[in-house]
């Protein structure tokens, strides 16, 4: 029976189970004088290099001392356990506060950092997910109300027909790129090779992004050299090659060029290249992880989710290729990839 248990038995049980919590861990009066301290196993504990004699508000800001005790008093007020944030040395921890014996209360501190800047993330993310639909949404909607009206050019139409094209062709390249990313995470994602001469793959590609060109005002150019046949998922590779294209417009200046290139080099070699403003080197090394932005594109309002060269480098190392991207800040990049022949 509980109440048997022997006292010294009992403190060990105690002990034994604050010894097992991951978290870092203070007993704490309520005058706010430290009487036990216990790091935690995780990576990053509080920054700090004495405790014990030492009180909260020794070790803390004031505002943060002030909220700690308070929340003391109110545990061992019997009311239920208090959580409180706050921020130390750059980093964020959240403290749970429950009450202990002896007018003593138990405060378990955890680092939050990684946890917080997911959620930020995730929040960016949705926001510019949100922004990324509405656009060629609100084109498809525009065009198609105008395409209703009888008074415009058979030019004018096509025109029309270009836009609601390719404003399609993006929410496809959107839809594709977050079910891809939520495959990977779950270790579903595939490829379906086959042998293939690309060439029609690219082409056609190609022709998709011919209408933007022209309402951008960029010279397109193509350059597709005979190619060997390769085992390849030719949907696949299309969809990486929409990518780079995409990326390209939306950083290419009007009068500016892009380039499409395809040629055989111990494989097959395909290049984007455009006449934007480049790519810092410090940049460079996080374009292809999952919602990276460059600071370029943000500061020039850039929309995009992040998600576009992550799921290609995907495919590409499943056909067991290569990525990679040439770049000066100033003088375009180029974005090659080269896929193997089996």
């Amino acid at each position: 029976m509980q109440e048997n248990i022997p006292e010294h038995q009992r403190e060990q049980r105690i002990r034994t189970i604050l010894e097992a919590i991951p978290d870092d861990l203070m007993l704490v009066d309520s005058a706010g004088n430290i009487r036990e301290y216990k790091m935690g196993k995780s990576a990053h504990h509080l920054p700090m290099d004495r405790f014990l004699g030492t009180t909260l508000g020794e070790l803390f800001a004031q505002g943060v001392a002030e909220q700690l005790q308070a929340a003391i008093q109110t545990v061992l007020d019997r009311e239920p356990a208090q959580v409180i944030e706050f921020s130390l040395d750059g980093r964020d921890f959240e403290a749970r506060i429950v009450a202990m014996e002896k007018d003593t209360a138990l405060i378990l501190f955890r680092d939050v950092t990684a946890e917080r800047e997911t959620e930020r993330v995730k929040s960016e993310f949705i926001a510019a997910v949100s922004h990324e639909l509405k656009t060629p949404l609100a084109s498809i909607l525009g065009f198609s109300e105008l395409l209703l009206n009888d008074r415009y050019s058979h030019a004018e139409l096509k025109e029309f027909l270009e836009n609601i094209q390719y404003s399609s062709l993006r929410l496809k390249d959107m839809v594709n790129n977050l079910l891809d990313t939520s495959r990977l995470e779950a270790g579903r994602f595939s490829i379906s090779p086959q042998p293939v001469d690309l060439q029609f793959t690219l082409a056609q590609t190609a022709r998709s992004f011919a209408g933007v060109a022209k309402l951008s005002q960029i010279r397109f150019v193509w350059e597709l050299d005979p190619l060997p046949i390769i085992e390849a998922d030719p949907e696949r590779i299309g969809q990486v090659v929409g990518n780079l294209l995409s990326n390209a417009f939306k950083f290419c200046p009007q009068q500016g060029t892009i380039w499409l290139r395809a040629r055989s080099h111990g494989g097959v070699l395909l290049e984007v290249e455009d006449t934007g403003p480049g790519i810092p080197l410090e940049e460079q090394g996080q374009l292809f992880n999952r919602y990276s932005r460059t600071q370029s594109a943000i500061s020039r309002g850039i929309a995009g989710t992040g998600l576009g060269l992550y799921i290609s480098r995907a495919i590409v190392e499943a056909h067991h290729g290569r990525i990679w991207v040439e770049s000066q800040e100033g003088q375009g990049a180029k974005f090659s990839v080269w896929l193997p022949v089996h």
